[in-house]
């Protein structure tokens, strides 16, 4: 049968006020057509966690190629390509690439993330966490995003790739740049200023790279230029920028609008908090539920390479498909009572917040220790944790693709 195109109210994810409340949207979705294609955006949207993972392990049918490219979706104004001269090409390396290439630079790039690594992080992250909750923590208030949301996994990821905290302002300009036009909401001068930024950012990184090619460090950048394919081959300028790219991108927009949306669940589920207070060695499974209830990464795309079926429905070569993970994370025939949050879940983890398969985010390890290291500080120094009397609208920045708000303000009584 065809994908249903009629979802009641004929809502889209198109519309602003669809992204800032979605979770209804998608329960329908979900009952009345998991594999929904949306006129407004042109694209089928799945929701149905078992069709995601179906779809996610055949990537053959199912593929990454340019599948995040938003010119593909929208024609970019004359001066993007301009700007874009001024730089270095785009390539696949990773999220938008599939096998056999995609296996050379996962390879590649791995070694850098792996389980041990991360861990070796975590006094570092410590440090970090509480250096920023010592500005604030005697005011009794704060702007949770902007004063330790952000600044978190910037200073981490800076730290990583051995360049100075005080440019990571520039990061998260760039890393919002970067994914700004994915989200399909931009005017053209949104998108002009957008390209002019990551012209910036190659720019950047390539004279950082120049540096460590004259004289390594101990750091990312200097690890990616000693890499080597199973040839021999080095990876190039464009390639590096793609790799660093999506670094900086996975490296804090999880991290960043998890925390934030971590503490509204906090608040607002105080019977929870209370439990994880009691035993802080439940928060890694609240940091999995933070991920499943509002997963950072709404949902990605990708691209049909062939006629097939998904879920009995026809889906036609060359469509693009949204996986949207936020809504598989609240599907009843995976999660139990899947609206609530459960720190005792004993299958939080199998969220698809991080993707799933060969395109499960390279971060991610890195992503859920700084969202530990946050949540034990915050816990441990803040007490009677409260919204500011006026001060939140709650509402997000508009996307198609990810889900942060813009603002949080709290108040709390220091401890000790």
């Amino acid at each position: 049968m065809d994908a249903r195109t009629g979802a009641p109210g004929d809502r889209s994810l198109a519309n602003v006020e669809v992204q800032e409340n979605p979770y209804d949207y998608y329960d329908v979705l979900r009952e009345q057509a998991p594999v929904y294609y949306d006129p407004a955006l042109k694209i089928h949207i799945v929701t149905r966690y078992d069709l995601l993972m179906e779809a996610i392990r055949n990537t053959e049918v199912f593929s990454n190629i340019g599948s995040q490219a938003p010119a593909e979706m929208r024609a970019p104004p004359a001066e993007v390509k301009e700007i874009e001269k001024g730089g270095w090409p785009k390539v696949n390396t990773m999220v938008t690439n599939d096998p056999p290439s995609h296996t050379r630079y996962r390879k590649m790039v791995d070694y850098a993330f792996t389980p041990k690594r991360v861990r070796a992080l975590k006094p570092d992250m410590d440090e970090i966490v509480n250096m920023l909750i010592d500005r604030f923590v005697d005011r009794g208030e704060v702007e949770l995003i902007h004063e330790f949301a952000v600044p978190v996994p910037l200073y981490v990821i800076a730290d990583q790739l051995g360049v100075p905290r005080e440019d990571a302002p520039r990061f998260k300009i760039w890393s919002d740049a970067s994914v700004a036009p994915l989200g399909l909401m931009l005017t053209d001068e949104e998108w002009i200023d957008s390209a002019r930024k990551m012209r910036e950012f190659q720019h950047y990184f390539v004279d950082a790279l120049d540096g460590r090619r004259a004289r390594p460090r101990d750091d990312l950048l200097s690890a990616l230029l000693e890499v080597r394919d199973d040839d021999g081959k080095p990876l190039d300028n464009a390639e590096l920028l793609s790799i660093i790219s999506q670094v900086l991108v996975a490296g804090n927009e999880t991290t960043t609008n998890s925390i934030a949306a971590g503490m509204t669940l906090l608040i607002d589920n105080p019977a929870q908090q209370r439990l994880l207070r009691e035993d802080p060695s439940r928060i890694p499974t609240f940091v999995e539920e933070t991920l499943r209830l509002e997963s950072a990464v709404q949902g990605l795309f990708r691209v049909v390479t062939r006629d097939t079926e998904l879920g009995g429905y026809a889906i036609p070569k060359g469509a693009r498909v949204m996986l949207r993970y936020a809504a598989a994370n609240r599907d009843e025939a995976k999660f139990a009572c899947p609206h609530q949050l459960d720190v005792t879940r004993s299958n939080a983890g199998a969220h698809l917040a991080f993707g799933a398969g060969i395109h499960h985010c390279l971060g991610a390890q890195l992503a859920r220790y700084e969202m530990i290291a946050s949540f034990e500080a915050l816990l441990a120094r803040m007490d009677n944790l409260a919204y500011a009397p006026g001060g939140n609208d709650f509402r997000h920045h508009p996307h198609l693709c990810l889900r942060g708000l813009k603002a949080l303000w709290l108040t709390f009584d220091k401890k000790g």
